[in-house]
C-alpha cells in the first residue's frame, strides 16, 4: 500500500511530465533497432501497401506530414549488411526522433504503423519491396538526416 507522501510524489512527477509527454524524444540506434530511411509520398504509399500485404503486416514506421521521408524501424544490426540503393540504413552511434508510443496522428513525428516492443519491419522484405517500387535512390546520409531532423539541406550549406 502506498503512503500519502508516495502518492503525492507520483502526482507531482506526472504533472511535470504531462506538458512534454506528446513531444518526440531522441532515441539511440543500434541497440534495440536500426532505421531505414526511404522516400515518402507516392513511392512510400506503394511501399506501405506491399509491406502491409505481408503475413503479419508491416511493422513500425515513423512519418511526419510535410517530410519527404519514412523511417522503417528494423532489427538492430541491419546497418551491418544493408545494401539497397533505395533506402539508407542508420545505426549506432546515430539517433532519431521517436514519437510517443500512442502518437498516431500527423502532428509532428507520428507512428504511421504502430510501434510494438516485440515487432520490427523485416529488412529482407523491405529491401524486396524497395527493389519492386524503385523510389528515388537515397544514398546521402546528410540529406536523409536533414529531412528527418528539419535541418538545412547539406547540399545547400555547401553552396553558401
Amino acid at each position: 500500500m502506498r503512503t500519502a507522501g508516495e502518492w503525492s510524489e507520483l502526482a507531482s512527477l506526472l504533472r511535470r511530465l504531462m506538458p512534454v509527454a506528446h513531444l518526440p524524444t531522441a532515441r539511440p540506434l543500434g541497440r534495440d533497432y536500426d532505421v531505414v530511411i526511404t522516400e515518402a509520398g507516392p513511392a512510400g504509399d506503394e511501399l506501405l501497401c506491399l509491406m502491409d500485404a505481408l503475413a503479419g503486416g508491416c511493422g513500425p514506421v515513423i512519418a511526419e506530414a510535410g517530410r519527404p521521408v519514412l523511417c522503417w524501424v528494423v532489427p538492430p544490426g541491419t546497418g551491418d549488411w544493408w545494401d539497397s540503393r533505395y533506402g539508407l540504413c542508420l545505426s549506432a552511434p546515430g539517433s532519431i526522433p521517436f514519437p510517443p508510443l500512442c502518437h498516431e496522428n500527423p502532428v509532428g513525428p507520428y507512428w504511421l504503423r504502430p510501434f510494438r516492443a516485440d515487432r520490427r519491419v523485416s529488412p529482407e522484405d523491405l529491401a524486396a519491396a524497395l527493389d519492386a517500387v524503385r523510389p528515388r535512390p537515397r544514398r546521402d546520409a546528410d540529406q536523409a538526416l536533414a529531412a528527418l531532423w528539419s535541418l538545412p539541406d547539406a547540399a545547400a550549406e555547401k553552396k553558401a
